[in-house]
């Protein structure tokens, strides 16, 4: 039971590293967007609640997984049994499937964000007013970079 337990607990500690890191990313970008392109001051309560949202995540999608993982064990053990292949795909699914849901959506904003900063001007920022960034998709920026035998312009 508990080595059931403890090897869903690596599984949501990769899971977590993985969230964590699409997070990370989006929060590195904004802070670059943000600062430099929109030209806001720095915000040490942003960056704090941010931290807290990421923080109150862990923890939450953490317990949601332990709960799903525990779930079929606690109904075996009050005689409602539960087929272990379905057991391991309810702690498979909300691990995978709570994870990324949450990753993803993180992982969208950050090349978001990525793609404004690439399509800004190194020199030249827009001002806070009327700021209007043509979106453009991530494989469009990448297919007008200049061939590498190539100079480039700086």
């Amino acid at each position: 039971m508990f080595e059931i337990i403890i090897g869903n607990l690596v599984k949501i500690g990769y899971a977590m590293a993985i969230f964590l890191c699409a997070f990370l990313a989006n929060v590195v970008f904004s802070l670059w967007y943000n600062i430099k392109i929109n030209r806001e001051p720095f915000s040490r309560e942003k960056l704090a609640t941010g931290g807290l949202k990421a923080l109150t995540f862990i923890a939450g999608l953490t317990l949601l997984c332990i709960a799903i993982t525990t779930l079929p064990i606690f109904a075996t053990e009050v005689g409602w049994t539960i087929p272990e292949e379905y057991a391991e795909l309810f702690a498979d699914l909300i691990i995978v499937g709570a994870v990324l849901l949450v990753a993803c959506k993180y992982i969208k904003e950050a090349f978001t964000k990525f793609v404004a900063i690439l399509n800004t001007p190194a020199d030249i920022a827009p001002e806070k007013e009327g700021i209007d960034h043509e979106q453009q998709s991530v494989s469009d920026v990448f297919q007008n970079q200049p061939e590498p035998d190539q100079p480039q312009e700086s």
